[in-house]
């Protein structure tokens, strides 16, 4: 209506802090993954935002992000240290991704378009070019979990996938470690897709199912051969 002002809404505008503060958590998060940062020892706020060339404040706040996420721990006065995750809470971890998992690709196999599949194979053919570098190897494999979620822009399903897999690699790494692991992660990786672009809900969570058990396999081998005997 002509003359009439609109009230304000009582929203904050987004910060430069915030912005910053994501591209700690991103970055924190990547040095716990490549081993950066490691188990067993303290680290500071102040460590960290001297490193990212930043201020305390957003390192606080990504910290905070990642305690909610259950991969540090925040101890006063003494800084904050990577999270010891038993096998119970790993095993947990992998049921939720198999629920989750395959509730997505199931409606993405129902309603995937061209694009959605063109997207998916230019993910699996980006982690295959990748293959010799572990790190960007496992980054690009996180990508294509994520992707799917993505696509169906469910958002809160991302976020949580996100969280159990940074639980599942802080437990013991990840299953792409294991010897010849890579290649098999491929192939059970172009399955998937060719499943969601058959339009075969079944077939694509079978896949898809099979793949996170497999993960899951070589993951608790991995554990159980480091074991002190």
């Amino acid at each position: 209506m002509k003359g009439v002002r609109a009230a304000p809404l009582p929203i904050p505008s987004v910060s430069r802090a915030e912005t910053l503060s994501r591209q700690a958590y991103a970055a924190i998060r990547s040095s716990i993954r490549s081993g950066a940062i490691a188990a067993n020892g303290f680290y500071s706020e102040v460590q960290l935002a001297h490193a990212l060339e930043i201020s305390r404040t957003p390192v606080r706040e990504a910290l905070i992000e990642l305690e909610r996420e259950g991969l540090v721990e925040i101890v006063p006065q003494r800084g904050f240290r990577l999270r010891s995750i038993s096998a119970s809470e790993r095993e947990e971890a992998f049921e939720l991704r198999l629920l989750i998992e395959t509730f997505v690709v199931r409606r993405l196999a129902a309603k995937a378009t061209d694009l959605d599949i063109q997207a998916l194979r230019a993910k699996v053919d980006h982690q295959a070019e990748v293959f010799d570098e572990p790190l960007a190897f496992i980054e690009a494999d996180e990508d294509f979990h994520l992707t799917m979620p993505n696509l169906l822009q469910l958002e809160r399903t991302r976020r949580i996938l996100l969280t159990l897999r940074g639980i599942i690699w802080l437990a013991g790494l990840d299953a792409i470690t294991v010897p010849d692991r890579e290649a098999a992660v491929l192939d059970e990786h172009r399955l998937i897709v060719e499943r969601i672009a058959a339009h075969d809900p079944a077939g694509a969570a079978k896949a898809l199912g099979a793949h996170i058990k497999l993960t899951r396999r070589a993951v608790t081998e991995r554990k159980r051969s480091e074991a002190p005997s």
